[in-house]
C-alpha cells in the first residue's frame, strides 16, 4: 500500500527530526502509555483512517476499470451487480482492519529505538504551536514535495513505457511471423541480447 507507506515515511521523519540519541543508549526506553500517548499527539491513527479510505477509493477505480478492461460489453446492470459485489467484499476488508492492534504491534519498535527522554522530548516538540504547526502543514508540504518528485521523474517512466510498449509490439510481431517468441528478450535492451 503506497499510501500506507507514506504514513511510516511521516512517522520515521518525526523520529529523525526531533530524536539525536543513539538506539544504543542505556537510557530506560518509553512506556506502552507514553508511546500510544506519542502515537496521539502525531495523530497517527487519524492519518492511518485517512489513508484506507484513500486507499479504498483507489482500489474501487482500479477494480472499476479491470471491469470496464475485462467485459467491455457489459450491461449496466452486470456493471451494478458487480460494483455491489467490490463494495461488500470492500467493506468486509477495510471494516476489520485492526488499526488499533498495529498500533499496538508497533510499540516495542519506539520503546527499541527510543528512550523515555527522547520521545519525551518528540511529544513536547509536537505539543507546542510550532511542532502543531509542523504537524499541520505536514501532508501538504509531502503532497507539494511529491508533486515535485513526480514532475522529475515522470520523463523517465514515460520512456521506459515507450521501450516497453515497444519491445511488446516486437514480441507480438514476432508471434505473428511465427518466430515464437525468438525476438529480444523483454526486459533488455537489443544490444544485451546474447549472440547464437
Amino acid at each position: 500500500m503506497k499510501k500506507l507507506s507514506l504514513v511510516l515515511c511521516f512517522m520515521l521523519f518525526a523520529i529523525y527530526s526531533a530524536a539525536g540519541q543513539d538506539a544504543a543508549s542505556s537510557a530506560p526506553p518509553p512506556s506502552v502509555t507514553e508511546v500510544m500517548n506519542y502515537f496521539e499527539v502525531m495523530g497517527i491513527r487519524g492519518q492511518m483512517q485517512t489513508l484506507l479510505e484513500a486507499e479504498r477509493k483507489q482500489l474501487r477505480v482500479s477494480f472499476s476499470d479491470m471491469f470496464d478492461k475485462t467485459l467491455p460489453a457489459a450491461s449496466a446492470k452486470e456493471r451494478e451487480q458487480f460494483l455491489s459485489l467490490m463494495d461488500g467484499a470492500m467493506n468486509d476488508l477495510f471494516s476489520d482492519y485492526p488499526i488499533e492492534d498495529i498500533l499496538r504491534d508497533m510499540v516495542p519498535i519506539y520503546q527499541k529505538h527510543l528512550s523515555e527522554a527522547d520521545l519525551n522530548a518528540i511529544v513536547s516538540f509536537y505539543s507546542s504551536p510550532v511542532g502543531k504547526k509542523v504537524l499541520k502543514e505536514m501532508p501538504a508540504m509531502t503532497s507539494e514535495a511529491m508533486r515535485i518528485s513526480f514532475a522529475r521523474f515522470q520523463p523517465k517512466i514515460e520512456l521506459m513505457m515507450k521501450n516497453m510498449q515497444s519491445r511488446i509490439e516486437e514480441m507480438a510481431k514476432s508471434e505473428k511471423a511465427g518466430k515464437g517468441g525468438t525476438g529480444t528478450a523483454v526486459g533488455k535492451p537489443a544490444s544485451q541480447t546474447p549472440r547464437q
